[in-house]
């Protein structure tokens, strides 16, 4: 059984239709590319899965749950994350708070702990510095734990933001153009991190990307969307020479 799992997921606004019977799935321990032009529906996808967007028409399943419908937050407890294409971390927090926003469904307190600082609160927040630590240190930014996240750099706000979202503990990793902005050499080692986030947390990624360098190098198969529908799927190498998906980006 897939681990995701979209059937006819569509979305209208108004009189257009933004992604029209979207399919797809993706088994446990791949790395899946959604790749498409400008506009093609890609991020909206995202949104759907995440419960940002409710489908019109359509469903999804995460490892056998139907999450069509559910909040955003229930979504994201049933095991599904999100990074964004423009980076959302909270800029006046520091590094490690960040992360631990990310632990707040996996350690929990009473209010009343919080308030009158009773042992289980001091408990939870050791064990929450504990593990955050453990994550910042997988991305190297161990050291700049007590840095505000907006001043850290660009490459490392994207690392901050991975490791924040896997801190909620998902299954499926969703990343929204993780490459933006960067330049060759950040983009390198972010190939190296995406790989070693599936490796290390045994974890499946499904991402949007237009560097195809990147695509190439590290999605296993692919999705190609294009005015909202499947123009093509299929493994990687065997997609990007596809001619549809040549003329899609490229024209005739």
């Amino acid at each position: 059984m897939a681990l995701l799992e979209a059937e006819n997921l569509s979305i209208t606004f108004g009189g257009l239709k933004a992604v029209d019977n979207f399919n797809v799935k993706i088994e446990k321990g791949t790395l899946y590319g959604l790749i498409g032009p400008n506009g093609a529906g890609k991020t909206t996808v995202f949104n759907l899965l995440t419960g940002v967007y409710k489908p019109t028409e359509g469903k999804a399943t995460l490892d056998g749950t139907v999450i069509t419908g559910k909040r955003t937050i229930d979504i994201n407890k049933a095991g599904i994350a999100r990074t964004f294409q423009n980076i959302r971390l909270f800029s006046q927090m520091s590094v490690i708070d960040n992360v631990k926003v990310g632990l707040h469904n996996i350690y929990k307190y009473s209010t009343a702990s919080g308030i009158f600082k009773l042992p289980s609160y001091f408990k939870k927040e050791a064990e929450m510095e504990k593990r955050a630590m453990e994550l910042l240190d997988v991305f190297d930014l161990g050291s700049e734990r007590d840095y505000l996240s907006c001043n850290l750099p660009y490459g490392k706000q994207r690392k901050l933001e991975i490791a924040r979202a896997l801190a909620t503990e998902p299954k499926l990793l969703l990343l929204d153009e993780p490459a933006a902005g960067m330049n060759p050499n950040e983009t390198a080692e972010l190939m190296d991190t995406i790989r070693f986030v599936r490796d290390k947390f045994d974890m499946t990624i499904l991402l949007i990307e237009h560097d195809m360098r990147l695509v190439a190098g590290i999605c296993e198969e692919l999705t190609v969307l294009n005015f909202g529908q499947v123009l093509c799927q299929g493994k990687t190498s065997e997609v990007l020479q596809d001619p549809k998906v040549i003329t899609a980006y490229l024209g005739e």
